[in-house]
């Protein structure tokens, strides 16, 4: 064991002695994580989410369409219903445009609004009257954040249409009444169902497969957004980097033994398992390395990433140790040096994106979720988002972990049985 660490030891110094090296591990990677995470919603767990821009054409100006406005404001704090809600700083971006339908639409397809609704004339009278009213809804199926959006519109009609039914119900009751004690109590039906509403009268908890679950609380103080800020980036860019800092492992070993560096360390009176698991593990300990910079970082800028830290770390050694085992196993099958460095730039720049590293697969087609999850990234990343956005337990990730340990057990002993020290 202290020949395999001196080994080890040794390789880390050559590592960390390249300028390269060093530049992308301290500035390089925790400069494109912050950036991607400022891109993508608040730096921290705390920090303030980006305004959800809503558009606004309200043809029946009712109290009730005010009220639907209202509670879809309730229903998602982060959305900005424009014009409604435009500031002197002009959140909305309305410029002097004249807002009207056509302005709303143009602004909708330039991407500047994330949804338009329009609430149709007699909104408030037809409902009064008992009958069905549809509200339009309009999204650019190009961007994500609508999904987001229409949540909180469908809350908001749920929340008056479910205060309408009951007016309904409490209508057929008081059919026989006298007319001033039947409207009375209609009205009484439909204050306190709206009330009843308010109050979430039940409770829902969400479970997510593979995951963890997270309660619909009333007590909870703040609400995050998976796939937002430095929750996503931090481990999404800190899982490719942790590639760029392993993947090089191909080159190494192919420049040793085109150097007869291998070769000579083999008439030491050192084992083989001894050579080839110090190299590994210098590559296991510089990502590990990565990770923890990255994740570290994110942490001072107020990130919360749970309360599994043992699961968290768990799921990192899982990661690591899964890409330097694709390490070795891909350099038995390289034949040099140049083809090796292309090998793993293609490989780190294919599997970061198509695993979830660079976006949440929440937002691609399930097509495309289901294809990500032949990268390891995806499923580091399915860990990852239900440690911190659900406080998923050990038991929870269970599937993702054990299926990065099964991919790094298969690479191992695939690389092993092939490995050439002689060339």
């Amino acid at each position: 064991m202290q020949r395999l660490l001196a080994i080890a030891w040794n390789d880390l110094r050559q590592i960390l002695a390249q300028r390269s090296t060093l530049v992308n591990l301290f500035f390089i990677s925790p400069l494109i994580m912050v950036v991607v995470g400022l891109a993508s919603g608040a730096l921290g767990g705390d920090g303030d989410t980006p305004a959800l821009l809503l558009d606004v054409i309200d043809h029946d100006n009712s109290a009730l369409s005010a009220s639907l406005l209202d509670n879809i404001r309730a229903a998602n704090e982060n959305i900005v219903l424009c014009p409604y809600d435009n500031d002197d700083a002009d959140v909305c971006q309305l410029g002097r445009a004249v807002f009207n339908e056509d302005e709303a639409q143009a602004r909708l397809e330039a991407e500047t609004s994330l949804g338009l609704l329009i609430i149709p004339e007699g909104f408030a009278a037809d409902l009064q009257a008992g009958e069905n009213v549809t509200v339009t809804y309009r999204a650019n199926a190009n961007i994500s954040a609508p999904t987001y959006v229409v949540q909180a519109v469908r809350a908001g009609t749920q929340r008056i249409g479910g205060a309408f039914v009951a007016e309904r119900v409490g209508a057929s009751l008081v059919a026989d009444l006298p007319a001033g004690a039947g409207d009375a109590l209609r009205q009484r039906a439909f204050e306190r169902a709206d009330a009843l509403w308010a109050e979430r009268p039940i409770s829902v908890r969400l479970t997510i497969a593979g995951g963890g679950e997270q309660a619909d609380d009333e007590e909870e103080e703040e609400e995050q957004s998976p796939g937002t800020g430095l929750g996503q980036s931090a481990p999404g860019i800190g899982s490719m980097y942790v590639m760029f800092t392993v993947f090089p492992l191909l080159s190494a070993l192919i420049r040793e033994r085109e150097n007869w560096t291998l070769q000579r360390l083999l008439i030491a009176p050192v084992r083989r398992a001894h050579i080839l698991g110090g190299k590994l593990l210098a590559r296991f300990a510089i990502g590990m390395a990565q990770y923890g910079l990255l994740f570290g970082a994110a942490a001072l800028f107020g990130t919360d990433f749970g309360d599994n830290l043992p699961v968290l770390v768990l799921t990192m050694v899982a990661f690591v140790l899964c890409v330097t085992g694709l390490a070795l196993a891909l350099s038995t099958l390289v034949e040099n040096e140049s083809q090796a460095s292309g090998i793993a730039l293609f490989l780190t720049l294919t599997l970061a994106p198509l695993g979830g590293a660079w976006w949440p697969l929440e937002i691609v087609p399930p097509f495309m979720r289901a294809l990500g999850h032949i990268s390891p990234v995806a499923w580091a990343m399915d860990a990852y988002s239900a440690l911190i956005w659900f406080d998923a337990t050990l038991a929870d990730v269970l599937l993702p972990v054990g299926v990065l340990l099964a991919m790094a057990a298969a690479f191992f002993t695939f690389g092993v049985l092939r490995f050439n020290y002689e060339g």
